[in-house]
């Protein structure tokens, strides 16, 4: 039998490229992936809190750019998964929450804490954790585990609790009291997330080496540019003083006028302050006076179902009194809403010239009845919006992020 001979002919470049790959292997090898441990009480899908929905979002895109991302959560079971690349270690819910018991709360929390700082060791054990980023104020499971082991700590602040004091119930400050001890420990951090200008102005207090200014993001491959059909308000809020529930109302009252006009409230709770059983009392009745016109949605909307309700919306409305951010304006732009909200903290920043902002209820009202006739206006202001929101986009957000653990862990 004869001989088969095989000729192989190499591109040009072809070793070059070949021993480039194999660095990158090597470089893959010899550097395990950053290693993330996000602390956040709420995460999972659906959640009543634009932290977790912060929470949520991070994680997914900082584990898409590289990370090894592990998140310690609320759950109602106990139990370790994967979901978007990201592994939860769900932590069991002890206490059911108790209607009108806002203390209650709190001791949830201290519970879950020292549950996190067991799982965090854990975990620390398989492999070492580089860093730690806590949301919201669980700070104390962060200091211990950073004590013991050793770890780098950012927090990222979504609030400055001591800012809020004069658009809480009377319950909800007792609940700010309780979480003083956790606001000050946040001290102890190797650096701190401020999500806007307005929000660092307020921390200037802390005692942080380093401190940057890093916003919240908008997922847009969910919340996407879409034509304005309803002739709908919309408004996303917890339902408290602080996001301006006593002011819904008036606005519904003075919207109904017009006969095509309808009004959405999504507006979820686990507690009741008995301060506000009052206030919903009101819009219950408005809900029955405007029946089929008047739609008050009282539990938590996953991703999806909120981003029908923004794309079922005309003009999105904001009336909060304080607010460090307002994430929910910014899904309302990437969608391509109008958005009315006053003119405080960090909203600024977010709608910029955008939207319109305002000082008064009456001035409110005036500029919401204006868009309602005029929905020319109304797809100007929503196109401007979204073309804003872009820039708030995760996967810039997420690469932010990642740069600054880089230079917290040198």
């Amino acid at each position: 039998m004869g001989e088969i001979k095989f000729n192989i002919i190499f591109k040009p470049g072809f070793w070059q490229k070949l021993f480039k790959s194999l660095l990158t292997l090597s470089e893959i090898i010899e550097k395990p992936r950053l290693k993330v441990a996000l602390i956040s009480y709420h995460y999972q899908n659906p959640t009543i809190s634009g932290v977790g929905i912060h929470a949520r979002n991070l994680a997914k895109y900082i584990s898409k750019n590289g990370c090894e991302v592990h998140v310690f959560c609320s759950s109602e079971e106990e139990g370790r998964y994967k979901e978007d690349g990201v592994i939860v270690h769900g932590i069991q819910k002890t206490l059911a929450p108790i209607e009108g018991s806002i203390s209650r709360k709190r001791i949830e929390y201290d519970i879950f804490e020292s549950e996190v700082v067991k799982a965090c060791i854990r975990e620390n054990l398989r492999r070492k954790i580089d860093i730690i980023h806590t949301q919201g104020l669980l700070t104390k499971a962060a200091f211990t585990v950073k004590k013991v082991c050793h770890i780098k700590w950012v927090h990222t602040f979504h609030a400055i609790e001591r800012f809020r004091t004069n658009e809480l119930t009377e319950e909800e400050k007792h609940f700010q009291d309780l979480n003083l001890w956790e606001e000050s420990a946040v001290n102890f951090c190797d650096g701190a997330i401020f999500v806007s200008k307005a929000l660092m102005k307020e921390g200037k207090h802390y005692k942080i080496m380093s401190k940057r200014i890093i916003p919240n993001g908008v997922d847009i491959e969910v919340f996407r540019n879409s034509p304005i059909k309803e002739s709908n308000i919309l408004f996303i809020g917890r339902f408290s003083l602080e996001k301006g529930i006593d002011a819904l109302p008036s606005m519904m009252e003075n919207a109904m006028r017009f006969k095509d006009a309808t009004f959405t409230i999504v507006c979820p709770y686990r507690y009741m302050p008995s301060d506000l059983k009052k206030i919903r009392s009101v819009l219950k009745r408005l809900e029955q006076k405007f029946k089929g016109r008047v739609q008050i949605i009282e539990t938590a909307q996953p991703q999806e179902k909120l981003k029908e309700l923004y794309q079922d919306c005309q003009i999105y409305i904001q009336p909060s009194k304080y607010e460090s951010f307002g994430l929910c304006i910014l899904e309302a732009m990437a969608v391509g809403r109008p958005v009315i909200a006053f003119n405080v903290g960090g909203i600024p920043e977010v709608i910029g010239d955008c939207g319109i902002l305002v000082n008064n209820k009456k001035d409110f009202i005036f500029n919401m009845e204006e868009l309602l006739r005029d929905k020319e206006k109304c797809v100007k202001l929503g196109q401007m919006a979204s073309n804003r929101a872009k820039k708030f986009n995760w996967s810039i957000i997420s690469k932010q992020t990642i740069n600054y653990y880089k230079e917290i862990l040198k």
